[in-house]
């Protein structure tokens, strides 16, 4: 690995690892870091679990030493959310890639919608008093794993969605939960990637230390940094994803230019 992907690897990484700590849906920048460097989406998408297992990893220990964290409604989330990852990496790690591309888009698509309206309007809460889990609760996250097992984007919004608007529970302490239940399903779907080979080792570690750092580095400066910077720049990033998966553009000879 020559030392300008590494450079590459770790400040796209440390871009992802600020993003990700305000507000998520930064693993399409580096999906998109990946199959720029030439590798396939399918080894891209299971490589991106590594530093997000690193940097959930990171939050959840942080979140528990802050007392924030909830083991017991975790856990009983985080289960059926495990199950339904393992199904949804399978089915990413075997189906079509020419099929996955589109998928891949169509998510791409919709989270830019969501970004673009603003999902902060969305995440605010409803005053709902703070509740258990209940049955329907299961069902939803065995859902909500299908999807972060194939996919991972924007999972961050989806299970904030479910804990702030659907269970009452405030902005940090579903936070903490949102890292606790991903550091559960993570290893999960890493393990299915490990097993059909589709997992770059070496790109996810260095890739990892970027996150590490873009997640210290957004908590000690929170008051600093632009938040609605980030999240336009999270906008171009995923606009050039999308059309570079439909071969608009390509990111790839762009960067071997520069690199």
């Amino acid at each position: 690995m020559s030392l300008p992907v590494v450079i590459l690897l770790i400040c796209s990484g440390i871009f992802v690892g600020v993003v990700n700590t305000f507000a998520g849906a930064a693993a399409a920048v580096s999906i998109s870091v990946y199959t720029a460097l030439g590798l396939p989406i399918g080894i891209a998408n299971g490589t991106n679990r590594l530093p997000v297992l690193f940097q959930v990893g990171a939050a959840a220990f942080n979140f528990r030493k802050q007392h924030l964290l909830d083991y017991s409604i975790g856990l009983k989330l985080g289960i059926p959310t495990a199950v339904g990852a393992l199904v949804g990496a399978e089915f990413a790690a075997v189906v079509d890639p020419s099929l996955f591309v589109m998928l891949l888009a169509t998510v791409l698509i919709l989270l830019l919608a969501l970004l673009l309206f603003s999902p902060n309007r969305i995440l605010k809460g409803n005053g709902k008093p703070l509740r258990g889990v209940k049955k329907l609760d299961y069902l939803w996250f065995l859902l909500v794993g299908l999807y972060g097992g194939a996919f991972q984007i924007g999972m961050g919004y989806v299970i904030l969605g479910l804990t702030i608007m659907g269970m009452g529970y405030d902005v940090i302490r579903a936070n903490a939960l949102k890292s606790f239940i991903v550091m559960i399903y993570i290893p999960c779907t890493l393990a299915v990637f490990m097993y059909h080979g589709q997992v770059a080792y070496a790109y996810g570690f260095v890739h990892a230390i970027g996150n590490v750092i873009g997640a210290y580095v957004a908590s000690k400066y929170a008051t600093r940094i632009n938040t609605r910077l980030l999240r336009w720049m999270l906008v171009v990033f995923i606009v050039l994803t999308v059309l570079d998966l439909f071969k608009i553009i390509s990111i790839k000879n762009a960067l071997d230019n520069i690199l």
